[in-house]
């Protein structure tokens, strides 16, 4: 049995996009394979940081891409600098890297983002930091991130040689935000980090066992709601509403909830909507007092770009954050173990199993099980 363990995470892959990834499906065939469940919000920075903890957000505190502060009133987010460097100022839960660490483990990572859940490790490769998002949008999203993203894991597992590598690709994630899934530049996307995955499995595979998963999937989007407009059109003024396909309503006053959730029941583009204690890992106060979930085809948006209902969405063309199957419904992959057991799987089985990997127990808090 290898005695090391990648854990490659594709942001944005569905299982839609496994058709068009001949070496994953590969893969698929060779190892162990589960379509499982996100988690709701289907959201990058909740997602991984339940992934690497093990623990749902009400245990790690991070209910979206990150969180709103209501006591400051500001919203603390994951892809500042400072908290990249720190990531348990935000992230209020041991991850496997830290836990690792104590056991001796050597670990490192790198990340198309700042990825806090993926700090921590004993080396650390950080992406480009972009100071004006014009930029960003320009020259951080589409394929070419993801061939640096495979240079610099290469480059890890070279010189460093870590126990445990952990590498995030994230331009699928991008070019569907941005052109729409299945589109060509998605595809482009697609095929990079398929060949990425080739090259990596070619150089690591007599030293690695994979664990391969994707934190959400997307959706084609055709029409924005602005929530935070329509309630106070209704007479509900919000602190803040967050924004994407499953988001946060954080209410001025929330004796107000009741009346908010009638009226949120109505409001275009609404398909689910729940009280913070309708949903047990989400049952903190750094969640809003109403989730709201999206219909097919619509995203909320509290942009200050953002005017009432508009169709034909130009900002963006695919979003994810709901509870919609394209965007729930993720691949988990394992290869090079002997034995794996991946009936009733989920996302929050990866921790237990990466330090059982190691031969350490899993934290009685977590939400998983080991898959081995």
């Amino acid at each position: 049995m290898r005695k090391k363990l990648i854990l490659i995470s594709i942001d944005g892959n569905g299982v839609y996009n496994l058709k068009h990834m001949p070496f994953l499906s590969e893969l698929v065939d060779e190892g162990f394979f589960e379509v499982v469940d996100s988690i709701f919000p289907t959201l990058t920075d909740l997602v991984h940081t339940s992934v690497v903890t093990g623990v749902p957000p009400r245990i790690h505190g991070v209910v979206e891409n990150g969180y709103y502060d209501r006591i400051a009133d500001r919203k603390v987010n994951f892809y500042d600098y400072e908290v990249a460097f720190n990531p348990h100022k935000v992230i209020k839960a041991r991850t496997v890297v830290d836990i690792l660490r104590e056991k001796g483990i050597r670990s490192a990572s790198v990340s198309g983002y700042t990825m806090p859940p993926f700090s921590g490790t004993h080396v650390r490769i950080f992406p480009p930091f972009f100071s004006d998002d014009n930029l960003y949008r320009e020259h951080g999203r589409d394929w070419r991130k993801d061939r640096w993203v495979l240079n610099s894991a290469l480059y890890l597992y070279e010189e460093c040689k870590p126990d445990l590598l952990l590498v995030h690709f994230c331009s699928i994630d991008g070019m569907q935000h941005d052109y729409g899934p299945l589109s060509d530049e998605a595809m482009k996307a697609v095929e990079t980090v398929d060949t990425a995955l080739n090259v990596l499995w070619e150089r690591l595979r007599d030293e690695y066992a994979f664990i391969i998963f994707a934190d959400h999937g997307q959706e084609k989007v055709h029409t924005w709601v602005n929530l935070k407009a329509y309630l106070k059109k209704h007479g509900i003024e919000t602190l803040r509403v967050s924004s994407g396909g499953g988001v946060h309503i954080y209410l001025k006053d929330p004796k107000e909830a009741e009346e908010a959730y009638s009226l949120l029941r109505r409001a275009p583009g609404v398909k689910y909507v729940f009280f913070r204690e309708d949903l047990p890992h989400l049952n903190i106060p750094n969640s809003g007092e109403i989730i709201v979930s999206a219909k097919e085809g619509y995203w909320f948006c509290s942009h200050r770009f953002c005017d009432g209902i508009k169709g034909s969405s130009y900002w963006v063309k695919g979003m994810h954050g709901s509870m919609n199957e394209p965007v729930m419904k993720v691949p988990l992959v394992l290869w090079g173990f002997e034995d794996v057991d991946t009936e009733n799987a989920s996302l929050y089985d990866i921790a237990p199993t990466i330090l059982k990997f190691f031969g350490v127990e899993k934290l009685g808090n977590m939400a998983g099980k080991s898959l081995l």
